[in-house]
């Protein structure tokens, strides 16, 4: 039996373990905090990150226990100024599936045999697996062994506080300032997802509430109704970084995922749903190939370009919507599109 080490049990370790396990393989899983977390905010889960989590196991059953919600489709979002003018007004799309951060780990982790307490300064320390799995994150160590220094997470120049309020909201969306945005999102049927961005070179010490209210205290009506909820012990808050483009997600026998792959800034809502993708798509690729060779080249194949775009389409979407000179023509351009979409309707095809 093949054996795989993976360091990190982040959803990115977490979804490799599983997909490796379904390929007959024996895992071991070294995290070096000492249990799960308990707490983290609500995560929206792409089409291609529920096939995947299909794949791995994690079935529609699962997905009714607490901490997961599905939203039908129908609940409109808008683009708003500070001062509450709208500018657009998507309607809305497909379901909304979500999943808190520590619901989803519960899950993938039933049945990973995790080492807690375990950290793993060095991977060579576990070279005698035939897989090592470096899965340890924004500032992951195992990128550096492999890479070089040259490739360490790089700050993008921003901040970002987020966090979940009791109760739904009556409008969701997102607002756009120069250097600053806040959005605010379902969290289920009766919370409500909230994150906030301002462009900063540091991080801010606590207490953090009155940071944001500084920040969008005077912004439009549905900002103060969400910061008025908030509660300063279920704020996090941290700096916003991006991996490098990587020449490869694998080496030698060692491959990368999730965030040691590609951190991304947050403005797509992606990182967590392309861990999950990274880990069934790296245990398929493993265990279907005929040399752990192939496999780990057919993964780096199927994920490093489109993972790359997104960091990029990431961080271009954050510049975008804080964009400072500029902000003006972009608006315009924005309210112009969103009338154009209201006064644009598709025929009726017997019309057409």
């Amino acid at each position: 039996m093949r054996s795989a080490v993976i360091i990190g049990a982040g959803i990115g370790g977490l979804s490799t373990a599983r997909a490796l396990k379904r390929h007959g393989w024996s895992v071991t899983v070294f995290e070096q905090s000492g249990a799960l977390p308990e707490t983290g905010t609500m995560l929206g889960m792409w089409p291609a990150a529920l096939q995947a989590l299909g794949d791995l196991g994690v079935v529609e059953a699962s997905r009714r226990t607490d901490g997961w919600a599905h939203i039908a489709a129908g609940a409109s979002t808008r683009l708003w100024t500070p001062a509450g003018r709208t500018l657009l007004t998507a309607p809305g799309g497909a379901d909304l599936h979500l999943v808190a951060r520590p619901a989803l780990l519960s899950a993938l982790a039933q049945g990973v045999d995790i080492s807690f307490n375990t950290q793993v300064v060095d991977p060579e320390q576990v070279s005698d697996a035939d897989l090592v799995v470096g899965a340890d994150g924004t500032f992951s160590r195992t990128r550096q062994r492999i890479f070089g220094a040259g490739f360490s997470a790089r700050p993008l120049g921003s901040v970002a506080w987020r966090g979940t309020v009791q109760g739904a909201v009556a409008e969701y969306g997102e607002t756009w300032a120069p250097g600053a945005l806040f959005g605010i999102t379902p969290a289920g049927p009766h919370a409500t997802n909230w994150y906030a961005s301002v462009r900063s070179d540091r991080t801010f010490a606590g207490p953090h509430l009155p940071h944001l209210q500084g920040y969008f205290g005077s912004w439009h009506r549905s900002v103060r109704e969400v910061l008025d909820r908030i509660d300063e012990d279920a704020i996090l808050h941290h700096g916003l970084f991006e991996t490098p483009k990587l020449p490869s997600f694998v080496k030698g026998g060692t491959a990368l995922v999730g965030d040691a792959a590609h951190a991304m800034a947050p403005f797509l809502g992606r990182g967590a749903c392309e861990a999950i993708v990274d880990g069934a798509t790296l245990g398929r690729c493993v265990g279907q190939a005929s040399s752990l060779e192939a496999g780990l080249a057919a993964y780096d194949k199927a994920r490093r370009k489109r993972t790359q775009r997104l960091v990029l389409s990431s961080r271009l979407m954050g510049r975008f919507a804080m964009l400072g000179t500029g902000a003006a023509p972009r608006n315009a351009a924005m309210a112009a599109a969103g009338s154009m979409a209201r006064v644009i309707k598709p025929k009726p095809r017997s019309q057409r």
